[in-house]
């Protein structure tokens, strides 16, 4: 059944975008599959699995279908265990489905090949392997799920704070419940988590298949060079270090009028600054600029943060900032969209659908908490479950408050997931007849 769903699922999301929308970040694993991969600023695995997508002469579109379907699938699994009834399991599973049409958004970001749908894949996935684990009592799915928690961790630098607190209840309940945990199990599963987390890590520092070493990838330096623009925006100030004015003496106007909080790349564009490669050098530059600014003006710096965070999460009431990329980028690889038509229609059901505030994200972490307090309190067995979830998708949420380079809708799809499985739930553990553990 869980299986199945997801296939139709799968079906009805994938074929107006097919193969997958593909921006300058997709574009660029893809060329990385090919070509080898020489930069470590985005992590790795992306391009290994549009590698093995390749390999199995399914291009681009093998990807795409794999990592929708397998996130349905994770989503299904663990909706099905917290129902005693075939009819409430089938419920849940179709609310999840629907959830992705009432914050469009969602949707849009699902059809396109950002690595932030592959994070959320296998981290849902993780979580419904763990839990037909738990249930069934086999440590070999148990292992499996901390291996998909793995690979949700080597897609994203900053996507553990979302699984922490699951691993860390995996870790101390391999089972969930008491009975038959013992010492054996325990072990046997943190085991498979260090693991899965130290291939998440071996694959950023060293590439396949030479092992090279990798260069590093100076992530933060995009974050700061943002906050350099904001904050000198807000203090009046030209912060910035000479090479990102290319040398020529900017005014602060300048910078303030070409500021935006959306993303980065439009702020330097409209404010005619130059964006550094993330090198030693420039890292060393920028990380020197950013510490005198944040410290001098930390008002500004908080005021540009928290403007960054209104557009990330929806706040502003008259737009939402990228609910989808709508498109293939131009490429010389010949990717092209099977279905334009219908991808057009549906891109401007997707924007439009996103512009009423009662169908914002925003709304998915208001909701969580508060119903995962009631089943928690009413339902104890699930109460450690629901705290994990609610609590990965705030610090993953809240983390980007300070670590953003822009306000993509996209950044926030995995703990929107995490979010509405966390509701779900919640009202699965409130109906009569609820399973507890």
């Amino acid at each position: 059944m869980s299986a199945g769903l997801a296939a139709l699922a799968t079906a009805l999301a994938c074929w107006p975008a097919w193969p997958g929308y593909m921006s300058y970040d997709s574009l660029l694993a893809w060329s990385q599959s090919i070509d080898g991969v020489k930069t470590a600023v985005w992590p790795p695995l992306h391009a290994y699995l549009f590698a093995l997508s390749r390999s199995a002469h399914a291009g681009t579109w093998g990807l795409f279908l794999a990592q929708t379907f397998l996130l349905f699938l994770g989503a299904n699994l663990a909706l099905s265990l917290v129902s005693r009834r075939t009819g409430g399991a089938v419920a849940l599973m179709l609310l999840f489905m629907l959830s992705f049409l009432w914050i469009t958004p969602q949707l849009g970001i699902l059809q396109t090949q950002w690595r932030d749908v592959t994070t959320a894949s296998f981290a849902v996935l993780g979580l419904g392997l763990w839990l037909t684990g738990a249930r069934m009592r086999s440590l070999a799915v148990v292992v499996l799920a901390a291996l998909a928690f793995g690979a949700a961790a080597a897609l994203r630098y900053n996507s553990l704070p979302l699984i922490a607190f699951v691993l860390a209840l995996m870790a101390w309940k391999p089972f969930l419940t008491d009975r038959g945990q013992g010492g054996a199990a325990r072990g046997f599963a943190v085991a498979a988590i260090g693991v899965g987390l130290l291939l998440a890590w071996g694959s950023t520092q060293w590439r396949l298949p030479d092992l090279r070493r990798l260069p590093a990838g100076h992530n933060a330096m995009v974050t700061e060079q943002f906050d350099l623009i904001g904050i000198s925006a807000c203090a009046g100030q030209n912060l910035l270090p000479a090479q990102m004015t290319g040398g020529r003496p900017v005014p602060a106007a300048q910078i303030r009028a070409g500021y935006d909080p959306r993303h980065l790349n439009l702020s330097l564009r409209q404010a005619h600054l130059a964006k550094l490669a993330p090198s030693d050098a420039n890292a060393g530059l920028v990380g020197a600029a950013w510490r005198g600014a944040a410290a001098s003006h930390p008002a500004c710096y908080l005021r540009h943060r928290e403007a960054v965070f209104e557009e990330q999460m929806g706040l502003k009431p008259d737009h939402l900032y990228y609910p989808t990329h709508g498109a293939i980028d131009p490429n010389p690889y010949g990717l092209a969209l099977a279905h334009p038509r219908a991808a057009a229609w549906l891109n401007g059901k997707i924007i439009s659908g996103a512009l009423p505030t009662w169908r914002r994200a925003y709304w998915l972490y208001l909701l969580a908490l508060p119903l995962a307090l009631v089943a928690g309190w009413r339902n104890r067995a699930q109460a450690p479950l629901l705290a994990a979830l609610v609590a990965g998708a705030y610090v993953y949420a809240g983390l980007l408050f300070l670590a953003g380079p822009a306000a993509d809708a996209r950044y926030i799809f995995p703990s929107n997931l995490f979010c509405v499985l966390a509701i779900l739930m919640s009202l699965a553990a409130l109906l009569p007849r609820r399973v507890g553990g």
